[in-house]
């Protein structure tokens, strides 16, 4: 235990400190015992040097008893840039907000942006989970837990508080994650719903003033969840308007515009195309079934060649690329995914039975857990997916093409997870209309002798004709050698 000297107009106050007691609750205390209400107004500095008052004592380099003078200083307007970051799912949100602007107001800004970008299955301060002992089907509330300026903010009171207040400037980083309570849901709603307008219309600078009363009305938001995917992208913007104008308004820009192919690709979601194949009766692939000639494993010059030069070609140089570089790479890659219509991808099931998905290009992989769930026999059982041969695919808003970089054809196993029940893991997995309508998959062609032939034949043509001036060559040079040694002599003893 430590303390420092604040000095204020000639007056001295003494704050006890402790090594992560952060400045700006020094500041809090120190205007506390001059009489100062709005600390938010007032900074520390050290012989001149304005100190960072979101910088616990450890960090600063203060020795104990150092002396510190608290100024006044102008009210600033210049808007903090803020970062959330979440946990699980690990996802990144930025924008910039005034410093007046609250912890849970930022929290609801983002929450609000993400929903009307399309994503309305954000969900940061109304979350909840059953209760895991006696009782377990009351909802409990999930606190948003919140760390910034070196501190965690876990409590109502706490996420009120400013980023004046925490001290932050320029650029700041909030990592969120959320803990269990033992708030019964119900009664967070109610508490949530008395804090005060400002906290949502102070982050609300880039957002009309209408826009926070739609993220307390949750029928709204689950209104958003069935109609999205029908939705063009052109039409997301427009969600703003009442739930009548926002039925009447795609007809009739879809009547006005024809030509783009942007209105058609949303009913692919809606009615996706899902093809259904029954697992192998054979317990030999069909691949291993054709007889290869060892012909075929011989490797020509024109493969050598090919080698060589991929040899060759790997051992020259290379330069890292830029960050200006490696960014647009990055926007072209996103350029090219964007113009994905259809993906289509391969889901086996745990008995052998393969089902083909046909999702919009856009789908998320939330979209594609939503589509595999309405095949199944048992909806309601928990499952995952996964790519060969454990990278698990989680529930969450990642694209598909973008996120996940899956492309048309690629092959996803399904898993029933431990907390299955034992009737989902025995019966088949598919539905039995499903089941019924399945075929068998197509076997692939045998390939011909001549698939194997036709590359080599200029290889061997070449090959015999070297092997043949290689020999008229070598026997005119033994009759050379062979006169040589008996005129010489050579090669008796």
């Amino acid at each position: 235990m430590s303390n420092v000297v604040v000095i204020y107009n000639q007056r001295r106050a003494t704050i006890k400190t402790t090594s992560s007691k952060s400045l700006s609750e020094i500041r809090t205390e120190a205007c506390n015992k001059f009489g100062i209400s709005t600390p938010s107004d007032f900074i520390l500095k050290r012989s001149g040097t304005k100190l960072d008052l979101s910088l616990p004592v450890r960090l600063t380099g203060l020795s104990p008893g150092a002396k510190l003078d608290l100024v006044q200083t102008a009210s600033t307007s210049a808007a903090i840039s803020v970062v959330l970051r979440t946990v699980d799912p690990v996802e990144q949100l930025s924008d910039s907000f005034p410093p007046t602007t609250s912890i849970w107001g930022i929290l609801r800004s983002f929450e609000q942006d993400a929903r009307n970008a399309g994503r309305s299955n954000v969900n940061i301060t109304e979350r909840c989970a059953p209760s895991p002992g006696a009782g377990s089907g009351r909802l409990l509330y999930q606190m948003p837990a919140v760390r910034v300026a070196n501190r965690e903010l876990s409590k109502f009171d706490e996420l009120r508080t400013t980023l004046q207040d925490l001290g932050c400037s320029g650029r700041e980083l909030l990592v969120l994650r959320f803990l269990p309570t033992e708030i019964p849901y119900e009664d967070a709603l109610m508490e949530i719903s008395e804090f005060p307008t400002e906290t949502t219309v102070e982050t609300g600078s880039s957002t009309p003033p209408s826009e926070p009363q739609k993220v307390a009305e949750k029928p709204s938001g689950v209104e958003m969840v069935v109609s999205e995917p029908s939705q063009p992208p052109e039409v997301e913007e427009s969600t703003q308007p009442a739930n009548e104008a926002t039925v009447s308004k795609p007809v009739e820009r879809a009547s006005e515009t024809p030509k783009p192919p942007a209105s058609e690709e949303p009913a692919l979601p809606v009615k996706p195309k899902v093809a259904v194949y029954q697992p192998s009766s054979s317990a030999t692939p069909a691949a291993a079934a054709f007889d290869v000639p060892d012909s075929a494993f011989d490797i020509g010059i024109a493969e050598l060649k090919k080698i060589k030069e991929s040899y060759h070609i790997a051992a020259q140089p290379e330069r890292l690329l830029s960050d200006k570089e490696i960014a647009e790479k990055e926007v072209a890659y996103r350029q090219e995914m964007e113009k994905i219509n259809v993906l289509r991808i391969k889901v086996r099931f745990p008995d052998g039975y393969t089902s083909q998905q046909e999702l919009d290009g856009k789908c998320t992989a939330r979209d594609l857990y939503i589509q595999i769930r309405s095949t199944l026999r048992h909806p309601n059982e928990p499952f995952i997916l996964m790519i060969p041969p454990r990278d698990v695919i989680k529930d969450d808003a990642r694209r598909l093409t973008i996120d996940l970089r899956l492309r048309s054809g690629a092959s996803l196993h399904l898993a029933w997870s431990k907390e299955a029940s034992e009737k989902a893991k025995n019966e088949p997995a598919l539905k039995e209309e499903l089941v019924k309508a399945s075929k068998e998959l197509p076997k692939p062609t045998p390939p011909s002798d001549a698939d194997y032939t036709d590359t080599d034949k200029d290889d061997h043509k070449g090959k015999g004709k070297r092997k043949d001036d290689s020999g008229s060559s070598k026997g005119a040079r033994g009759d050379i050698e062979k006169k040589l040694k008996s005129l010489l002599r050579l090669g008796k003893k």
